[in-house]
């Protein structure tokens, strides 16, 4: 993360106000940029899905092919669901 410099005052002692940081010495505001903001972190999980799925298989055989190859569209190496088909 860079060291953000205050562009009226030089100083580099700021609050966070509203979205904006606030130097501490001049009062001036400097707008947040993207790139200065922490980044979240996500992860997809997919498993919970293809369980439902192979619960599906095994609860409504009628189906069973239908969504064993919806599966196989997640994960296309699920040997589990390959024997639905």
């Amino acid at each position: 993360m860079q060291k953000l410099v205050c562009s009226n005052c030089g100083a580099n002692v700021f609050i966070d106000k509203g979205g904006y940081k606030v130097c501490q010495f001049c009062n001036s505001q400097h707008k947040v940029l993207q790139s200065e903001k922490p980044k979240k972190k996500s992860e997809i999980s997919v498993k919970s899905d293809v369980d439902r799925l192979l619960e599906k298989c095994k609860s409504d055989p009628s189906r069973a092919s239908r969504y064993a190859s919806l599966v196989l569209d997640i994960d296309p190496t699920n040997e589990e669901a390959m024997k639905y088909l």
